[in-house]
């Protein structure tokens, strides 16, 4: 038994099922990989309302899988992207073995 079935799965995979990302979450995240995009932008890439996406973005951030940058022109705006993928797999590895430490522990 394996509680993440790592069978056929790339990295990718195994960082969306870590932090139980949803399909939403998923295709956000692969918009915003290698990229710097708006609200407004990121809803379009994925045919979302813009409040679909804050709630999806806000969930990404309090995971700490993505960035958030203010920028100004005009008047001051947010741009989004995700961690550079080496910081992920850190995050990901350290998320891991949290979780494990925490089961262990329980099991004691």
């Amino acid at each position: 038994m394996s509680v993440l079935d790592l069978e056929g799965k790339d990295s990718d995979e195994i960082v969306f099922e870590t932090f139980q990302l949803n399909d939403l979450q998923k295709e956000i995240f692969q918009e915003l990989r290698n990229d710097q995009l708006t609200v407004k932008q990121i809803g379009n890439q994925v045919e979302r309302s813009r409040s679909t996406v804050q709630r999806a973005l806000q969930e990404m951030l309090e995971k700490d899988l993505i960035l958030r940058e203010g920028k100004t022109e005009k008047t001051v705006y947010y741009v989004y992207t995700t961690l550079p993928w080496e910081d992920i797999k850190e995050l990901t590895r350290q998320t891991i073995s949290e979780w494990y430490e925490e089961v262990d522990e329980k099991l004691s």
